[in-house]
């Protein structure tokens, strides 16, 4: 009965208010075909603080001293309809997008040759308010994707968000690093090997502050290698 009810009622809500293309607004789809082919993957192979290229996008040797991260992957072009996708995903709370580009975050981990199988992800941890706020956490839902394809452990407790504080949309750079400064811990109870190389995982790189403290908590806890990676960098 449930079920029936469930089906009468997104019958209704379809009837009156029709799903629309996120870009185009053709009806029938959040994202019909002819706009999913414009998600492109990113091939990023640069230095994520003065993006000098490389092979793999890793932080180069001058930035590293000032890093804490050793590397960003990045999954799609930062276009406009991939912040769109973003957008809505975080804020209209629209996170069935993810499942339309899906295809692109596949062929991207596949086609990366420095994929390790072995790599353990960590996804940016929400804050107990912020999380009851928004329902679910967009970097686990990112993470669940790449293990689908790979079969990666995912650690989704290993960080934790102990700090509540404002969004960074909005701030510049300085603040958004004064925003976030001592907003993650080490949880202690959910710890993996110290030799495994670890990928913080996000929906986007802006100033690279978000990405930066979780690195900086992890390897002052004693992590040796951590890598970011993201779908898009701003």
């Amino acid at each position: 009965m449930r079920q029936n009810g469930n089906r009468i009622k997104n019958f209704v809500l379809d009837l009156v208010f029709p799903m629309k293309c996120i870009y185009c607004s053709l009806e029938g789809d959040w994202l019909c075909n002819k706009c999913l082919d414009l998600v492109k993957r990113d091939n990023y192979n640069l230095c994520p603080i003065c993006e000098v290229e490389n092979s793999n996008g890793a932080v180069c040797g001058f930035c590293r001293k000032n890093s804490n991260l050793d590397g960003l992957m990045v999954v799609l072009e930062n276009s406009q309809l991939n912040q769109k996708i973003i957008h809505l995903v975080k804020y209209n709370f629209i996170t069935e997008l993810l499942n339309y580009i899906k295809p692109k975050i596949f062929s991207c981990i596949n086609n990366n040759p420095n994929w390790r199988d072995y790599f353990v992800l960590v996804p940016v941890p929400l804050h107990r308010r912020r999380f009851l706020e928004r329902g679910f956490n967009q970097s686990e839902i990112i993470s669940n994707i790449i293990g689908e394809v790979k079969g990666n452990i995912i650690n989704n407790q290993l960080l934790a968000k102990v700090k509540y504080h404002r969004h960074q949309v909005g701030l510049n750079a300085k603040q958004r690093k004064l925003n976030i400064v001592d907003s993650f811990a080490v949880n202690d109870r959910c710890l993996v090997d110290f030799n495994k190389t670890l990928v913080i995982v996000d929906d986007v790189y802006t100033t690279g502050s978000t990405m930066e403290e979780c690195a900086k908590t992890l390897k002052e806890y004693g992590y040796q290698k951590v890598w970011g990676l993201v779908l898009i960098k701003g």
